[in-house]
């Protein structure tokens, strides 16, 4: 039940037309992740214990001179797992203040199948879901493979180079032979396959395979993630 009605959202977000780069979002504690790609959306949020997951689709008109936009639309959601079906629905205003680096989400609960939350109107402050590296500087799967959307998780695909010596070279396997080299400050993105999955660990150490079908060492002194994927 439960992947079908994934694959069944999946397949309809793929079926809607391509926008601009999403960003990915979360509360502070995690419980809640929310992809931002307008005029889709997807998140994913615990609540007593349970995973609901949901989407929305919304309209506004970005402000790019003062850099906060307005986004309102609807959204549908559903719990995840065994037991009787629940879905929520209502309407969701979304507010981003790219100066005030601030991003919050306000869901009104309307209607939906045996949901508990109708009537109620519930709104969450996030921040960047940036993968954040450990004491190391490296970028391990453990971090860097989230739920991003979709169906699974997957490796967070935007990056930028910050090499000191101001390039970054991008090997045939880990540790291979050089097949390119990067500049310092050059976007870059992780090669998702069909596993979602884009990190190799070699002895112990992980690199990061990019869309030039090479590899570059996953670690803070020489890539860091960017909001937008």
């Amino acid at each position: 039940m439960l992947v079908r009605s994934l694959l069944a959202t999946s397949a309809l977000l793929l079926a809607l037309p391509a926008t601009a780069s999403a960003a990915g979002y979360r509360t502070s504690t995690g419980q809640t992740r929310f992809i931002f790609n307008p005029p889709h959306i997807e998140y994913t949020t615990r609540i007593q214990g349970r995973i609901w997951m949901g989407n929305a689709t919304v309209s506004g008109v970005p402000v790019p001179f003062s850099g906060v936009s307005q986004w309102k639309g609807t959204f549908r959601d559903f719990r995840t797992g065994s037991g009787a079906e629940q879905t929520c629905t209502g309407e969701i205003d979304i507010i981003e203040d790219l100066p005030g680096q601030s991003f919050s989400a306000t869901w009104k609960v309307t209607g939906g199948k045996a949901c508990p939350a109708i009537g109620a109107t519930t709104t969450l402050s996030l921040v960047d879901a940036l993968p954040r590296p450990n004491a190391r500087g490296d970028f391990t799967p453990e971090i860097v493979n989230q739920w991003n959307g979709g169906t699974q998780s997957s490796t967070w695909k935007g990056w930028q180079v910050v090499s000191a010596d101001g390039s970054l070279n991008c090997r045939t396997s880990p540790n291979g032979l050089i097949k390119l080299t990067y500049q310092k400050g050059q976007g870059i993105q992780a090669l998702i396959d069909r596993s979602g999955l884009a990190i190799t660990m070699l002895n112990g150490a992980p690199w990061l395979k990019t869309t030039d079908n090479c590899f570059v060492r996953a670690n803070s002194q020489f890539i860091q993630p960017t909001n937008g994927f």
